[in-house]
């Protein structure tokens, strides 16, 4: 016996109306509960509170409405039709929306793309700079004055030749 949903029935005979098609479907295919809920990956029990229209016995509707879409596929129903009518049944709370929050001023404007790429390039040159300093103080002073090191590719002369005078060598 099949009870046809109407959008003001009850909500039990109406989920009666959706397992009871489902029953008769799987008892059409000569199938039986347990052939269903194995094909399904689902409990007897979960088949059976179906086809019952028991929903205190089922978890959370968003799951029964999976279940109930692939029994139907199973047994050759239309699928969008039962869920359309379980939807209707069992209607849950709207998805929720975001709402625009208008065109209010932000409370910290952030600067722009080219202000935050000039300060980064600026920074990396002070600690370039910072991280240089030793090495062009070292060059700044050395050519200030003389050193006592010996520069490289210089040959330092006996103290005999720095005049110019070359006296003869002692035998």
């Amino acid at each position: 016996m099949s009870v046809e949903t109407g959008s003001g029935g009850g909500t039990d005979a109406n989920s009666n109306a959706i397992g009871t098609r489902l029953r008769d479907a799987r008892i059409a295919h000569k199938l039986k509960s347990g052939d269903v809920a194995r094909e399904l990956h689902l409990d007897i029990d979960i088949i059976e509170a179906i086809e019952c229209g028991d929903m205190s016995a089922l978890p959370a509707p968003i799951f029964v409405r999976g279940y109930v879409r692939s029994y139907a596929r199973l047994v050759g129903l239309p699928e969008d039709k039962l869920i359309r009518e379980f939807n209707a049944q069992h209607a849950e709370l709207p998805p929720l929306s975001v709402i625009s929050a208008g065109n209010r001023a932000p409370m910290f404007q952030l600067p722009s793309g080219r202000l935050i790429r000039n300060v980064i390039l600026i920074m990396l040159g002070i600690i370039l700079l910072w991280l240089a300093w030793p090495l062009v103080e070292r060059l700044t002073v050395s050519h200030g004055r003389e050193t006592s090191e010996q520069l490289p590719g210089r040959l330092e002369l006996p103290p005999e030749y720095e005049n110019g005078q070359q006296s003869a060598p002692a035998r």
